[in-house]
């Protein structure tokens, strides 16, 4: 009967904890001057809420630099804008002639529905993955 009971207290240690997993969708554009590949790694627990959202967005073009300069200066005033709110952080991690990218750090239990309609986020993981899978994007 002890042993019973140590094998239930063992199992509950193991499987009563919160848990996290990590998914992770990428969309894909080209175009004939750019490519453009945004990566969200969502982070989410297994009482179905999303936690953490890293939306990397990188933008790369070979031969014309002057649309990189352009989604630059427009990402420089989406991204102040973006700064006023809450639950999101940004940074640059390159910031080339014909590469540029952008990484958001969002803390989606602790944003706003604005801020989570712009980057297309729910609170609730199960309904964001099937939102993903309606639009036709993989997340593995």
């Amino acid at each position: 009967m002890k042993k019973l009971f140590l094998v239930l207290f063992v199992l509950c240690l193991t499987g009563c904890g919160d848990k996290d997993f990590t998914k992770t969708c990428e969309i894909k554009t080209t175009s004939k001057d750019l490519v453009d590949v945004e990566t969200m790694d969502v982070n989410f627990n297994n009482k179905d809420e999303v936690t953490n959202v890293v939306v990397t967005r990188n933008y790369k073009s070979d031969d014309d630099t002057t649309t990189i300069d352009d989604i630059k200066e427009s990402a420089s005033i989406y991204n102040n804008a973006l700064l006023k709110k809450d639950g999101i952080k940004i940074s640059i991690s390159k910031d080339k002639e014909n590469e540029y990218e952008v990484k958001y750090y969002l803390d989606v239990q602790n944003m706003d529905d604005d801020s989570l309609e712009l980057f297309g986020l729910q609170k609730n993981s199960v309904k964001f993955f099937n939102k993903m899978r309606e639009k036709n994007i993989e997340c593995k």
